[in-house]
């Protein structure tokens, strides 16, 4: 028994030193090309990368309360832990254009709508002829109405004829040439005109109150329409037989892919803006992105950036009366306070791109 007791407490003696010694041994330390860290690091996301997660988080982000930085975060979380803090500027930039094409979309969504009501058996929709407008004090007088009442175009027409009529002042040799009265020589200023050059006429005292310009041809919107799309079904055929011909060249390579043009400005549907939203942008019809191209040139010639924020804007008196009365707003909820001075949309037919920028420029350039 005693040699046994002497044997055990010799071995216990035998793992206690072993174990001071394997604590003494030094520690390996890891190679520097063995960090984990290094191989998981994310990959910094390519621009047209960054502009599809920029696209796919906004829906789910609050703008009005998310900050630029607060953003930068939530899209550095969805590219993956990416480091994007190098990269905030083109964030800014390609963020303010995401939100103008996602309302720009919702706006051809409206159109699309209005045309599938447009389908179903109700009431006629309202071309920009049937349109009720505000007319010149002259033509009030004339056709007795009140000056505040608006009228549309084809109520003056009607007017027009049944006063023609009634007194007789067709040419007899030319039923078209009409012979002007003394009170329509006060409206009009002229001793005659013709049934097609009358509604030039007219035009002058109907809004937009376009000057007579007796020098282009006036053409229906139907014979326009008909025309245009007689022209684009021939440039399909030719087109397709172009593309077929290509096939045919490239012996099986496949056609070359064409890039989509860029839409011109001005194409999308023109508003009529509130008189409040006209003495900032200084004209009262224009499409909504113009209306935020019009805003920002205000912002910037007034200086109503926040230098320390560029995204916060300061409203001076003119541009409370559009925001809310809001003493100051942000690049994020602006449009939200533009949509309530869009009041009317207005056939496309009633602006003029070129004409517009020209209108304004000049505007700009009598204020400088």
């Amino acid at each position: 028994m005693a040699k046994e007791r002497k044997k055990k407490k010799g071995k216990e003696k035998r793992d206690k030193e072993r174990k001071k010694e394997r604590k003494k041994e030094p520690k390996v330390k890891k190679e520097k090309g063995g960090n984990d860290n290094d191989d998981n690091k994310p990959e910094e996301p390519t621009d047209e990368s960054l502009r599809e997660h920029i696209r796919r988080l906004i829906p789910h982000v609050n703008l009005q309360n998310t900050g630029v930085k607060a953003f930068t975060k939530l899209l550095s979380k969805e590219c993956g832990g990416a480091v994007l803090k190098p990269r905030m500027k083109f964030i800014k930039t390609t963020l303010s254009e995401a939100i103008n094409e996602m309302e720009e979309e919702d706006e051809e969504e409206e159109d699309d709508e209005e045309e599938s009501k447009e389908k179903e058996p109700k009431e006629p929709r309202k071309t920009g002829l049937s349109i009720k407008k505000e007319i010149s004090a002259e033509l009030a007088g004339f056709l007795g109405r009140d000056l505040k009442e608006l009228v549309a175009r084809t109520d003056v027409v009607k007017s027009m004829w049944v006063y023609i009529k009634k007194n007789d002042l067709q040419n007899p040799n030319n039923k078209r040439e009409i012979f002007l009265d003394e009170k329509m020589k006060r409206v009009f200023g002229c001793d005659s005109f013709t049934m097609f050059t009358m509604n030039k006429y007219l035009g002058a005292h109907i809004h937009p109150f376009k000057p007579v310009d007796l020098t282009t041809n006036t053409t229906s919107a139907a014979a326009k329409k008909k025309k245009d799309g007689a022209s684009t079904k021939k440039r399909k055929k030719k087109g397709s037989k172009n593309d077929q011909d290509s096939d045919d060249d490239h012996s099986g390579t496949g056609r070359k892919k064409q890039k989509r043009k860029p839409k011109k400005p001005g194409l999308q549907p023109p508003y009529k803006l509130s008189n409040e939203l006209t003495t900032v942008v200084g004209t009262n019809i224009l499409p909504r992105p113009q209306v935020v191209k019009a805003i920002w040139a205000y912002i910037k010639k007034h200086d109503l950036q926040n230098p320390e924020d560029k995204r916060e804007i300061f409203c001076d008196d003119k541009l409370k009366k559009v925001m809310g009365g809001e003493k100051k707003v942000t690049m994020f909820n602006m449009n939200r306070y533009v949509t309530d001075h869009l009041l009317e949309k207005l056939d496309r037919s009633e602006y003029n791109h070129d004409e517009a920028e020209a209108e304004l420029l000049a505007r700009d350039g009598e204020e400088e």
